[in-house]
């Protein structure tokens, strides 16, 4: 599992554009960034840090445990995974994948983008428009439907088909039963060959659902102390600063987006949101936020004398997945330089977490604590 969202530090494969964000830019350039930030900031020439207390931050963190339960839902999401579709020879059920050919009629003509053979769907996935695959339930291989609809209004994906009754003329070409597989040594053998057996394969299921546990819970407790850090001291970003995490922000959210199919736009229509809306929430919400802990941890590294070798490079690409310092070197997206301030405010966060006063507290604990804070509210 990848760490580079290591104590609210967003997207910290960019980190080090924030963290050299005292820079002044030269000549009359002008970002968007920049253009945005005139509109609703006033402009910051220079940054400037006063730290507060750093040391003995108070975090409680809960001890990670794995339920039987939990074994057993990451086991059954496996088998799930690996299900095929077998043929059957019996009519149609919800659930099911149906082979079929069909094509869309409007006023007796194929519309554009109605047509299809050797489609395999799956009843109940909602994939059509209302009506198509509930017409299919029932259906035997042979089987040739017409089936009257009427496509929804609005319809984003076809406007001119928006309200408009059609006719799907459907020939059934198989009917597939999911078949989920069973949990057998043989199973495991295909799936996790170090383990071999039920058993093992258990045991190696809940020591990484403890490991991913551990995880987050180390990852939120950094999260809580740099906050606290940040919270405790005096942080004035230069909009140089906020520009700079903005833009490679933006950037990472455009290549992250882009490698499920998805620009930003579409995906803050998702969200109910829109493209210049979102940029802004990246920038108030994400950039600024990213620039103040950079600041905040390099002037701590600086008040410690906290210095990185390559020992800790290698440690920050192991950290984050990669197999070594010059794999990591490897990704386009990363340069020395990033790498170089990456290490540091990580080593600088570690030492952060070393001094502080952490309390490990059960899941039963915290319940209790919830449960009391809850009455008290109340109250």
């Amino acid at each position: 599992m990848k760490r580079w969202k290591i104590a609210g530090i967003c997207l910290a494969v960019a980190v080090a554009a924030a963290a050299s964000g005292c820079g002044k830019k030269t000549g009359t350039e002008t970002t968007t960034a920049e253009s945005t930030a005139a509109e609703t900031e006033e402009y910051v020439a220079e940054s400037s840090v006063k730290l507060g207390e750093y040391k003995g931050i108070a975090v409680t963190v809960t001890e990670a445990s794995v339920t039987d339960e939990e074994v057993e839902n990451q086991i059954q999401q496996v088998l799930n995974s690996k299900a095929e579709y077998r043929e059957v020879d019996r009519a149609a059920q919800t659930g099911d994948q149906v082979n079929i050919d069909y094509k869309g009629l409007l006023d007796g003509e194929a519309f554009e983008g109605g047509t299809a053979e050797g489609y395999d769907l799956t009843l109940g996935s909602g994939s059509f428009i209302d009506g198509f695959e509930d017409g299919l339930v029932g259906a035997v291989k042979g089987d040739q439907k017409d089936l009257n609809l009427t496509f929804p209004d609005p319809y984003p994906n076809n406007p001119d088909l928006a309200g408009k009754a059609v006719v799907f003329e459907v020939t059934v070409n198989a009917v597939k039963e999911r078949s989920v597989p069973e949990l057998t040594d043989e199973f495991v053998a295909s799936v996790s060959p170090d383990d071999g057996t039920v058993e093992k394969y258990r045991e190696s299921t809940r020591e990484n659902l403890l490991e991913q546990k551990q995880l987050s819970i180390d990852n939120q407790r950094d999260t809580d102390i740099l906050n606290a850090v940040v919270d405790n001291s005096e942080v004035v970003c230069s909009t140089a600063s906020i520009d700079e995490a903005y833009d490679t922000q933006l950037k990472a959210y455009t290549n992250m987006l882009s490698s499920y199919g998805v620009d930003l736009a579409t995906y803050a229509g998702m969200i109910g949101s829109d493209g210049e809306s979102f940029k802004q929430k990246i920038r108030e919400e994400g950039a600024k936020e990213m620039a103040k802990q950079s600041l905040v941890l390099n002037e701590i590294a600086k008040q410690e004398n906290i210095t990185i070798d390559d020992s800790d490079k290698e440690a920050l690409a192991k950290r984050y997945g990669y197999e070594s310092l010059e794999t990591m070197l490897q990704n386009d997206n990363i340069d020395q330089k990033m790498v170089d301030d990456t290490a540091l405010m990580q080593k600088t966060l570690d030492f952060l977490v070393k001094n502080a006063k952490i309390t490990v507290s059960t899941e039963e604990n915290n319940a209790a604590l919830n449960t009391e804070a809850a009455e008290d509210e109340a109250e």
